[in-house]
């Protein structure tokens, strides 16, 4: 089984992850697509940590061979993978999103935090196709977790060149980093939903 987690503000029937989906289903590969911020309210409770909850949930109850992460969803892949998890033996990050915490602090100005500190910072969420509101726990969880995760097993990266929302040099990094990683670079921004031909036919082979 591979389980596929989607990105910030992004849900289970995010268009690379159906995509993805339909094209291993015609292998016979079971893909799962986690749901990160379950219940109605649950984006607006969501934490990475409260993420990586759920991540670890599903990962005890069925037991993926391989986990495909996206974006953020990628990030917290390589956070679950470095905990060596029973029976998960490859990952696949597509555009993973290291330096969470680090690079949400660079944009944030102190009336911006003051802002987001009081009344919770609304940002567009494309699952649900409307504005809604994280609070300030979810930089305060963020912080907590390491830039760069130390993963033993097999770790594809596929990366944009174009990629205006993760620099292509910070998984160049983890890539330096990781001795089990292999990267490659597409020429893509950072949803790379023009390259989802290509991931398919490289995570299929990588996960073969």
């Amino acid at each position: 089984m591979i389980l596929y987690l989607h990105g910030f503000a992004s849900g289970p029937d995010s268009r690379k992850g159906l995509a993805l989906a339909g094209r291993f289903a015609a292998l016979g590969v079971p893909f799962l697509r986690a749901d990160l911020t379950p219940g109605p309210d649950g984006f607006e409770r969501s934490t990475p940590l409260t993420m990586l909850a759920e991540v670890d949930r599903l990962v005890a109850l069925h037991r993926p061979r391989a986990i495909i992460g996206s974006s953020l969803g990628g990030y917290l892949a390589a956070i679950a993978a470095a905990r060596r998890p029973t029976g998960l033996e490859r990952v696949v990050l597509l555009a993973p999103a290291f330096h969470l915490f680090e690079r949400w602090r660079g944009r944030v100005s102190p009336e911006d935090e003051r802002a987001w500190r009081d009344r919770g910072l609304e940002v567009d969420h494309v699952a649900s196709g409307r504005r809604r509101s994280i609070g300030w726990s979810f930089m305060e969880d963020a912080a907590t977790l390491p830039a760069y995760p130390e993963v033993r097993i097999p770790v594809l990266c596929l990366a944009g060149r174009r990629d205006d929302v993760v620099p292509l040099e910070d998984v160049e990094r983890f890539v330096a980093l990781t001795p089990a990683a292999r990267l490659v670079v597409l020429d893509d921004g950072h949803e790379l939903l023009g390259s989802v031909d290509r991931i398919f036919e490289e995570a299929r082979a990588f996960l073969s």
